[in-house]
């Protein structure tokens, strides 16, 4: 098996606790979002990015990202046995920057306060975290190939990761991720096939 050390399932989490303030400066839209991902990993919500604006360059501007937990709950469904569990709160908890004169990004609108709980030992779980490695990647695919079942599939990873805690997956992203490869090599077996056919003829 290949060596995670380089390489974990989940980037590690700073040990000293931070959060966004007002003024903060970053060299651009996606790091600004990184930042606020990892506050969010730290503090236990999920995250989305919410708006954004272009300039006449085309290029943004102006974005706000906020909690995963926004916006109105949508409980309607065609199919009752689907419905999924209502998520979202109206939480206003968001953050939101421009570019400065300089070329920078600039923290200028801030609310850290959430109408909900948080669940920081569950945070690498939410889909804005939910990350598999291009090397994890490989390793799952090079297992289901050698016949290896999904549960031990993961499980190997797992142990080589050096616990759960360590994983930003489920074994449903396990299982997710092996049916997708699976579907694509169907999709390319039949393509060859159809090939091969109107060679003959």
């Amino acid at each position: 098996m290949e060596n995670f050390e380089n390489e974990r399932a989940i980037e590690d989490v700073p040990l000293e606790k931070f959060e966004p303030t007002l003024g903060m400066l970053f060299d651009g839209y996606e790091e600004m979002f990184e930042f606020y991902k990892a506050y969010s990993r730290q503090e236990g919500f999920p995250v989305k990015k919410l708006t954004s604006k272009k300039g006449s360059d085309e290029t943004v501007k102006y974005a706000t990202f906020a909690c995963g937990r926004s916006g109105k709950a949508d409980s309607r469904s065609t199919n009752m046995l689907k419905l999924k569990p209502v998520v979202k709160t109206g939480c206003e908890a968001k953050i939101g920057g421009c570019v400065n004169e300089k070329g920078k990004w600039i923290l200028r609108t801030l609310n850290l306060q959430h109408d909900h709980g948080l669940s920081p030992e569950k945070a690498r779980y939410f889909p804005c975290n939910c990350r598999i490695s291009a090397s994890v990647k490989k390793q799952i695919k090079m297992n289901d190939s050698a016949g290896i079942n999904i549960a031990q599939n993961f499980n190997s990873i797992v142990v080589e990761a050096g616990g759960h805690e360590n994983v930003s997956f489920l074994e449903k992203d396990c299982r997710n991720l092996v049916d997708k490869a699976r579907r694509l090599q169907l999709g390319e077996g039949d393509a060859m096939a159809i090939l091969k056919y109107f060679e003959k003829k």
